[in-house]
């Protein structure tokens, strides 16, 4: 079984990709895998770690950000490629969990037909209770987001209070990309509910 875990950060991917490893999965890790391309840039910075990589990359409306997120994107797009090659070649009997970003779905259609060709794809997905969390999660602990063109700045807003507005937006935007390539799709709080990894795997064979 070859499971590719797509949706927003903090929806679970991480969480579960790891369970599923210790549960004798093969994991891909794509934060870290991109975190590692990344690393002769961070390193000249004095950065280390998924939190630099955020802090790198900036929000969007600092200067960098357009730069980095395109380089960052341009790393996935890499790493992504090289995953499916590694599957193509595997033992088919070989158990895969493949925890992508929650910015997989701008690497273009190409890889993401291969993904699903390749793959089981499951979208965890973030339901409107728990979006005003994950917003204020996002501003304590931020990641690397990629914003394409959904952050904009109206006249007379803070930094803050543009991107207080704009973030639901993101999140929108992406959620119907997921669930355009999700195969399975399973909702965030029945996962809160101490499923099991068993459980878990259940649901993608249902």
């Amino acid at each position: 079984m070859i499971i590719s875990l797509i949706g927003m950060s903090n929806a679970g991917k991480t969480y579960w990709s790891k369970k599923l490893e210790a549960n004798g999965f093969i994991r891909y890790g794509c934060d870290e895998m991109i975190e590692n391309k990344l690393g002769p840039q961070l390193k000249k910075l004095g950065f280390k770690g998924i939190k630099d990589v955020a802090k790198w990359m900036g929000q969007p409306y600092e200067k960098q950000h357009k730069k980095n997120s395109l380089t960052y994107l341009d790393f996935e797009k890499q790493i992504m490629r090289e995953i499916l090659s590694n599957i193509k070649q595997m033992d088919l009997r070989k158990n895969v969990v493949i925890d992508t970003t929650g910015s997989v779905i701008y690497t273009g259609d190409d890889i993401l037909n291969m993904l699903s060709e390749s793959s089981i794809i499951v979208y965890l997905t973030t339901p409107a209770s728990v979006k005003k969390i994950m917003y204020e999660n996002y501003i304590k602990n931020p990641k690397p987001v990629f914003w394409g063109d959904v952050f904009s700045k109206r006249k007379g807003e803070t930094n803050l209070q543009a991107l207080s507005r704009c973030y639901p937006e993101l999140l929108s935007y992406r959620q119907k990309k997921y669930q355009q390539y999700a195969k399975i799709t399973l909702d965030y709080s029945g996962l809160r509910k101490n499923i099991s990894t068993d459980k878990f795997i259940s649901f993608l064979s249902s």
